[in-house]
């Protein structure tokens, strides 16, 4: 053997040696890209259904009494108000028509969506709705 066999040749062919560092910074910083989106996404959503959660779902439901007719307000399903008679009218004097305690139901429950505690209606607001005060 002959001792040039042995040596490598001067002239070697370089290879780039790749750098691998800023690739991996943008694969960590895509993923914690994509990874804040998907937290923003759960919020916003989570945001959206406790939000929706505690929104007051109100029903109305009229019922006879001795008297015509009266409704019901309920919230999530439990009574909320109970009106057998004409609110501000003295004495004990129910609706004539299930259809008159019906509109007056559905426009409390209006009231009630405006963010008023308490809704009261005027005996023009009654008249309005159909409603003959005695």
């Amino acid at each position: 053997m002959t001792s040039g066999s042995l040596t490598q040749p001067s002239h070697r062919i370089l290879t780039p040696i790749k750098n691998t560092k800023p690739h991996q910074q943008r694969s960590r910083s895509g993923l914690i890209r994509i990874g804040l989106l998907l937290i923003m996404a759960g919020l916003a959503i989570l945001t959206g259904y406790l939000a929706y959660s505690w929104r007051s779902y109100y029903e109305v439901q009229v019922f006879s009494t001795p008297t015509g007719w009266g409704y019901d307000i309920l919230s999530n399903g439990e009574p909320f108000i109970h009106q057998p008679t004409i609110p501000g009218v003295p004495g004990v004097v129910g609706f004539t028509s299930s259809e008159q305690a019906q509109r007056v139901g559905e426009r409390v429950v209006e009231k009630l969506q405006e963010d008023k505690a308490m809704p009261t209606l005027t005996h023009d607001e009654l008249r309005q709705l159909g409603v003959s005060i005695p």
